[in-house]
């Protein structure tokens, strides 16, 4: 059959990775077809807000902030973005800081963020990602802010379809983090909450190709082989943890100054737990079913009550319940239920 340079083998395979190429960066220019009209709508409310004084002035500097949750917020994502927001001060009482990465959106901005809680910090971007799998310049946009701002023990990468769904969130975590010295990135790992194996197979692919058009990647894959890492192994977007120290290596590594191509399937939490174990670090489970954070990709992957009553602390996602439940009334429920934290 042949196979190798010249061969019909190997011109068949350059055929068809050129083909991927081609199709990959067609369906990465469909995602960004909006941008430009989404950039310019930002932009004009952006610039209202200034004219009429409605942006209140930078919050001045937490410097204890035990943990800093990060939450990219996209258009339309408003009301979410707020009820995500409601559920981290509900069980953190002041004990956090939180940054928002509004990406040139024009609901989500940040006159209207800080009107209901003007104790956060909003970095406006002003040309969209156009979002997943694009998210990696806004979760490094905000992890160098909490790097320059607070004296941080734990970064917390949130999507607004993600809530808190119990208090003690912080302590909790980081008493998992003890019990495993060499982990710098924790979240749902391997196997899910409901003991539902995490295929990697797809990420290995999306690696492996990539290596071959992007130094960093290939560079942070070399390193990451040579510890053992399976390839692909990842902790899941929607609830992820950092150390303070990993985050720091990763910095001083060079890895947040990754350019990531436009047209490129990495993923943010494929990129940072690549790059964390690149930097000496292990990926540490919390969601499996001896954790404390219930992900999966679409939908909550246990009932509400179960999490809502079991050792859960965070939960994702709510657009949809396991038993058909809408995104309303999965906020509805657990803002009932954060309710009573406060009152205790």
């Amino acid at each position: 059959m042949g196979g190798g340079d010249g061969t019909v083998a190997g011109a068949g395979w350059r055929t068809r990775a050129k083909r991927y190429r081609l199709g990959r960066m067609a369906a990465a220019l469909w995602r960004l077809r909006r941008a430009p009209a989404q950039a310019a709508r930002a932009e004009i409310v952006e610039r209202a807000d200034q004219v009429v004084g409605r942006v209140p002035p930078p919050r001045p500097r937490l410097p204890e902030a035990l943990t800093v949750f990060s939450l990219p917020a996209g258009p339309g994502s408003q009301e979410a973005l707020l009820d995500t927001v409601d559920s981290i001060t509900a069980a953190h009482a002041g004990s956090s800081g939180v940054i928002v990465v509004e990406d040139a959106a024009p609901d989500a901005r940040e006159s209207a963020v800080r009107a209901e809680f003007p104790e956060i910090e909003v970095q406006h971007r002003r040309f969209p990602t156009g979002g997943p799998p694009n998210l990696w310049p806004m979760l490094e946009q905000s992890m160098r802010m909490a790097l320059e701002r607070h004296d941080f023990q734990l970064f917390v990468k949130m999507d607004t379809d993600a809530v808190l769904c119990g208090p003690g969130f912080s302590g909790k975590i980081l008493e998992r983090f003890l019990d495993a010295p060499r982990a710098g990135v924790a979240g749902s790992f391997r196997v899910r909450c409901d003991g539902e194996p995490e295929d990697h197979t797809y990420h290995a692919e999306v690696l492996d190709d990539a290596a071959g058009e992007d130094p960093t990647i290939e560079a942070a894959l070399n390193q990451a082989r040579q510890t053992g890492w399976r390839v692909g192994d990842i902790v899941q977007g929607g609830i992820f943890c950092v150390t303070r120290e990993a985050c720091q290596e990763m910095l001083s590594r060079g890895w947040l100054d990754w350019e990531r191509p436009w047209h490129s399937l990495v993923s943010e939490d494929l990129a940072i737990s690549l790059f964390a174990v690149a930097s000496g670090f292990e990926l540490l489970s919390i969601g499996d079913p001896d954790g404390i954070v219930a992900v999966a990709n679409k939908h909550l992957p246990l009932p509400k009550e179960e999490i809502a009553d079991g050792p859960w602390v965070a939960a994702h996602s709510v657009n949809n319940g396991l038993h058909g439940e809408s995104e309303h009334e999965l906020r509805a429920y657990f803002r009932t239920r954060r309710a009573e934290w406060r009152e205790d």
